[in-house]
């Protein structure tokens, strides 16, 4: 099994049209699972993570992929 993500990527909470399925997953996933106790709780964010990682993986495979394209030139010099 792999390494849990700690830390929400630099791009949260951006989405995309092609990313909103595993965006609307994930963000439901934290909301539900990150409610602070109190005003000092500083856990609960951190365990809404560990709970929602498949779908915050599904998140972020979609989301660098569609950076990742769109970063790409239009055309090519030769």
């Amino acid at each position: 099994m792999s390494k849990p993500i700690e830390r929400l990527p630099a791009y949260f909470p951006t989405s995309c049209s092609q990313c909103k399925a595993p965006t609307e997953k994930f963000f439901a996933c934290f909301e539900e699972h990150a409610v602070m106790r109190d005003e000092r709780d500083t856990a609960s964010a951190r365990q809404a993570l560990h709970h929602c990682q498949p779908e915050l993986l599904e998140y972020m495979t979609c989301m660098e992929n569609y950076l990742k394209n769109k970063d790409k030139p239009r055309w090519k010099f030769w």
